[in-house]
């Protein structure tokens, strides 16, 4: 089963959310540690009951937190959508004979990643597979998965994440990309801009937009709106 990745821009790396910072402000601003804990406290009453640490973790990547997760669909169409999603709003698609900035998919070869790092072929669930959880092994340090990125399945605890087939590699080194740690299990397709039209019509057929994304009265305001308003 491989793992998609859609980039709006092809030059953009294959790293985390906390891994685009300089190494060492992260560890002297311990902004993972901060994040995580304001996170809990402060969101405690929209979160889960009794949600546990790899839980709030997982809140944290789908609500635009930067964390230790890169985000992966186990459906081409969605790693399309948001390869493509800044034309969505605006059709202005670039010109073909512009090589400038281009969209590209990202395909992770998830079994052989794990292999190679953890000597486990098998698409590791964070509550069963690892010996501590999230904050033990993360936040605290006591505990460690002993590999630099593997590639997690864990519940779909959310409408969003089932909505998005969403996967996640968790990687424990920040600051290597990934196509840096594991190329040979990565394979990157630029698009090129004589394609966007077909793409977003292949888009329309498959019925894959804002709404089905983000199935939130957020996402169908968004989706209605790139439909019905055009003065905005």
């Amino acid at each position: 089963m491989p793992f998609f990745r859609g980039h709006s821009n092809s030059r953009w790396p294959l790293l985390c959310g906390l891994g685009r910072q300089a190494p060492d402000k992260f560890k002297k601003q311990n902004i993972e540690g901060i994040l995580y804990y304001d996170f809990s406290s402060l969101g405690g009453s929209m979160l889960r009951r009794n949600a546990d640490s790899w839980e709030v973790l997982f809140a944290m990547q789908h609500h635009g937190l930067p964390t230790r997760l890169l985000d992966w669909t186990t459906t081409f169409s969605t790693s399309l959508y948001f390869a493509i999603r800044p034309y969505l709003a605006t059709r202005d698609f670039p010109e073909v004979s512009i090589p400038a900035v281009r969209p590209c998919i990202w395909i992770l070869d998830a079994f052989e990643l794990n292999r190679r790092e953890q000597g486990d072929p098998s698409i590791a669930n964070p509550y069963t597979d690892f010996e501590g959880n999230y904050q033990e092994n993360f936040i605290e340090g006591t505990k460690a998965i002993g590999a630099r990125a593997v590639a997690i399945m864990p519940p779909q605890h959310s409408p969003r994440q089932s909505a998005q087939r969403s996967v996640f590699t968790l990687h424990s080194d920040l600051f290597t990309p990934l196509e840096s740690i594991a190329g040979e299990c990565l394979r990157k397709f630029e698009l090129p801009p004589n394609c966007l039209r077909d793409a977003i019509s292949f888009l329309t057929l498959a019925g894959v937009n804002e709404f089905s994304v983000f199935p939130d009265l957020d996402g169908l305001a968004r989706h209605l709106k790139s439909e019905h308003v055009s003065w905005l």
